[in-house]
């Protein structure tokens, strides 16, 4: 299934799975991609004030618009056209100036300005690829547009911890309230025995307004999951050689970032 039908309809939700410490105008780069902080700032802290960076899963923007304020140069894209709106339509609401587009990564070359100095592919994104034969396509694509001594750092949840543990019900930390609504979020999982066949995640947002009447609305998201080893072969697959790499087995999420060989 395409991304662009897979957040059809959850764009305009997307926020709801975040407090606004994370998503808000003032949210800090990185805090999508939990348990990574270190690897994405010791990136960061190589590049000078206004580099070029890309963000090719932007979703609702909220890492390209951390970025931009820290006075970097962002072009920010995203395989959703609804979420590429999402992020256009926030940051002219936060007063951020970036370049926002929709793209494939496959397509990168043809639709953003390259050459950047930095690509960042976060959110468990990559999963969308589906097929190692596509991820390795979508990393070529992300290298045909980073400069000389280019970084792309991915990240991706732990689908074999995942797999492991079987979650069934997830709820959310905390409950978000704004414009006078509240809302709490579960994940509700389907999970196989093996990696080699897909699992569904149900995301239910379940709202109570000021006369605590109560709605909901909810979608399903399908995943084809992949090992970590997976991963650094298909980037070496595509020409990149592994720099940094956070991935520890006990840990649910991880990032690695890669260099052009």
């Amino acid at each position: 299934m395409r991304v662009d039908d897979l957040y059809l309809d959850l764009a305009r939700d997307y926020e709801w799975l975040f407090p606004d410490d994370t998503v808000g105008s003032r949210g800090p780069f990185g805090a999508t991609s939990p348990g990574s902080k270190d690897l994405l700032e010791t990136a960061l802290g190589t590049l000078p004030r206004g580099a070029r960076v890309l963000d090719c899963s932007c979703g609702i923007g909220a890492d390209s618009i951390a970025l931009a304020r820290r006075g970097f140069t962002v072009t920010a894209s995203d395989g959703s056209s609804s979420m590429a709106a999402e992020a256009r339509r926030r940051a002219a609401q936060f007063g951020v100036e970036m370049t926002v587009t929709q793209s494939d990564w496959r397509e990168l070359p043809q639709r953003v300005p390259g050459r950047f100095e930095l690509a960042l592919c976060l959110g468990n994104s990559i999963v969308h690829a589906e097929t190692k034969y596509n991820r390795v396509s979508a990393f070529d694509g992300i290298r045909r547009v980073l400069g000389p001594g280019g970084i792309l750092i991915v990240d991706s949840r732990n689908w074999e911890l995942l797999y492991e543990s079987k979650p069934r019900i997830v709820p959310a930390r905390q409950v978000i309230e704004r414009n006078d609504l509240r809302c709490t979020s579960l994940y509700i999982w389907t999970i196989p025995e093996d990696l080699s066949a897909p699992c569904r995640a149900e995301i239910v947002l379940l709202f109570e307004d000021p006369t605590s009447a109560i709605t909901h609305r909810r979608y399903v998201l399908e995943f084809m999951p992949f090992r970590h080893a997976d991963l650094i072969a298909d980037l070496h697959s595509a020409g990149f050689i592994v720099k940094n790499d956070s991935y520890r087995a006990a840990n649910p999420f991880y990032a690695v970032a890669a260099a052009m060989c």
